[in-house]
């Protein structure tokens, strides 16, 4: 009786721990990202990389542009005049099916891109295989584009 009441506990407990972490699960909203040049950069996100203004439904003090990706993704972009600290390792990423089409593109617009080690218009290929490069925005912001979709 003992070991069943034992185990009905240790049954009973690892699933009240399950439920607790399966029902509080986080989905990606947006990234803020300060910027000092707003019109500028917002203009290299959507020309370059895709996106679409949307709506700012937050006070416009300091001045923002909101940007979306096909996946209803945000970007919301704010205008400050400290800016933000951008080293290769602070970046965000980005995935395609295409690397090469997303290239040649980059080639195209003029706009270098990276390997981490700081190698220029190169793609890398990382340790799993998959390939990637990195760009930078107008204000210097770290963006990775990999396959690893």
């Amino acid at each position: 009786m003992l070991l069943r009441r034992s185990i009905f506990l240790a049954i009973f407990c690892a699933f009240s721990t399950y439920a607790q972490t399966a029902s509080f699960q986080l989905t990606f909203n947006h990234q803020a990202l300060p910027v000092k040049q707003l019109q500028k950069t917002a203009d290299f996100y959507i020309d370059i990389l895709g996106f679409e203004e949307i709506e700012v439904t937050a006070s416009q003090t300091p001045p923002k542009r909101w940007l979306i990706n096909h996946e209803g993704k945000q970007l919301h972009l704010i205008t400050s005049d400290d800016g933000a600290p951008n080293t290769i390792v602070n970046h965000m990423a980005f995935s395609t099916r295409n690397l090469d089409q997303v290239v040649a593109h980059l080639q195209k617009n003029k706009v270098d891109y990276w390997t981490d080690e700081g190698k220029k218009n190169v793609v890398r290929i990382r340790k799993d295989g998959i390939r990637q490069v990195k760009i930078q925005d107008p204000e210097g912001h770290w963006i990775e584009i990999n396959e690893a979709y």
